[in-house]
C-alpha cells in the first residue's frame, strides 16, 4: 500500500523545490496544506486525514489529534521548537518525532542582533517620526555602552553572543547548564536570572518553551530591570508575560520592546498601539537559507522514517 504525506505547514518549498522534490520522488503520495495559512485547531482533523507521516510547523498536535490518525509513524517538525507536540501521546503509539535544530538558528540569531540594535539606537521611532512629517534627532546608545543580558546560551544563546563579542559588548548569561569553556572563550559574566534582569540594560531571551518556562519572564523579572530597559524575544510567546510587558510599558519602566513572537498568532492586541515596541510576524527563523534547511531536514527524516531507517534528527529526551 502506498504511503501518505501530509506537508502541514506553509510555504513550503516555495523559495527551494528541494523538499518537495524529495518528497514526490518516493511515489507516495503527498498532500499540501492548501489553505495558505497555519493550520487551526479544529481544522487539522478535517484536512490531515490518515496519513503515515506529517511535515509538521507551529500548529498544535493535541492527543485527541494524534490518537486519531491510526495509520502515523513520524511527525516531521520544520523548525526547532516542540511545544506543539504531545509526546506522551506520541509514546503511547510509537510515533517517533524528528526536528531541525540547527538549521533555523543562524538566521534567528541575525534578527535577534538586529532587534537589539534597532531598540538602541531608536530605529524604529525615528522611521516613523519622518513618516509623520517630523525630524526628531533621537539620542540612542551604542552596544558596548550597556550590559546586554542573555537568558539561555544554548545553540541561539551562543549564536548571538559570539555575534556580540566583536562589538566589544558586555554580556551577561543565565543558563541552567552553562557552558564554561565557551562563556570564557567570549569572555562572558555568568549570573542567576534575578542578577540578570537586575545587571543588565537589554535582555534577549533564547529558552525552550516547556512547563517549567511557561511565563518565566513575569512582573518579578521585569520589575527587576532598571528603568529605561528593554527586552527582546524570538524564542517563545508564552514564555513572556505579555500583560506584565503592557504594563512596563504604560509606567515607562521598559523603554524598549521587540517580539517576534506571541501567546497567541497571529497577534492583533494592545502591543500595538506602542510605539516603542517592534513586532514581527514570527519571522525570526525566516530566511531563505534557514527555511531551506528546515524543510530539507524535515522531508529527509520523513522520508528516512517510512522507509524503515532511523532519522537523522530525532528528538532527544531532554528536548522535549
Amino acid at each position: 500500500m502506498s504511503k501518505k504525506i501530509f506537508v502541514a505547514t506553509y510555504p513550503f518549498g516555495q523559495y527551494d523545490k528541494r523538499p518537495i522534490e524529495i518528497l514526490e520522488n518516493t511515489g507516495w503520495e503527498i498532500d499540501y496544506n492548501f489553505l495558505g495559512r497555519r493550520l487551526r485547531k479544529l481544522e487539522k482533523n478535517n484536512i490531515i486525514g490518515n496519513v503515515d507521516g506529517i511535515i509538521a510547523g507551529t500548529e498544535p498536535y493535541t492527543e485527541e489529534l494524534i490518537m486519531s490518525i491510526s495509520n502515523l509513524k513520524v511527525i516531521s517538525r520544520v523548525g526547532v521548537g516542540l511545544d506543539n507536540i504531545d509526546f506522551e501521546a506520541c509514546r503511547k503509539k510509537n510515533i517517533i518525532v524528528t526536528y531541525t535544530p540547527e538549521a533555523p538558528s543562524d538566521s534567528v540569531a541575525d534578527l535577534t542582533i538586529a532587534q537589539i540594535i534597532n531598540l538602541l539606537r531608536k530605529i524604529n521611532i525615528s522611521n516613523a517620526s519622518i513618516r509623520d512629517g517630523k525630524w526628531d534627532r533621537i539620542i540612542g546608545k551604542t552596544v558596548r555602552e550597556v550590559k546586554i543580558g542573555v537568558l539561555g546560551m544554548g545553540r541561539i544563546g551562543k549564536r548571538v553572543v559570539k555575534r556580540l563579542f566583536p562589538f566589544d559588548a558586555c554580556i551577561c548569561v543565565c543558563d541552567t547548564k552553562p557552558d564554561i569553556e565557551y562563556g570564557e572563550k567570549f569572555n562572558v559574566k555568568w549570573m542567576d536570572k534575578k542578577e540578570l534582569f537586575k545587571n543588565c540594560d537589554i535582555v534577549t531571551i533564547h529558552i525552550p518553551m516547556n512547563k517549567d518556562n511557561y511565563h518565566c519572564v513575569d512582573f518579578e523579572e521585569l520589575s527587576y530591570m532598571k528603568e529605561g530597559s528593554c527586552i527582546v524575544n524570538t524564542s517563545r510567546g508564552p514564555i513572556v508575560n505579555e500583560k506584565a510587558i503592557i504594563s512596563m510599558l504604560y509606567n515607562k519602566h521598559l523603554s524598549g520592546v521587540a517580539l517576534d513572537v506571541f501567546e497567541e498568532e497571529p497577534y492583533r492586541g494592545p502591543l500595538t498601539l506602542f510605539k516603542e515596541v517592534i513586532l514581527t510576524a514570527h519571522i525570526a527563523a525566516f530566511t531563505i537559507s534557514g527555511r531551506r534547511d528546515m524543510e530539507m531536514g524535515a522531508a529527509v527524516d520523513c522520508v528516512r522514517v517510512l522507509s524503515g531507517k532511523k532519522p537523522l534528527r530525532p528528538v532527544a529526551e531532554e528536548d522535549k
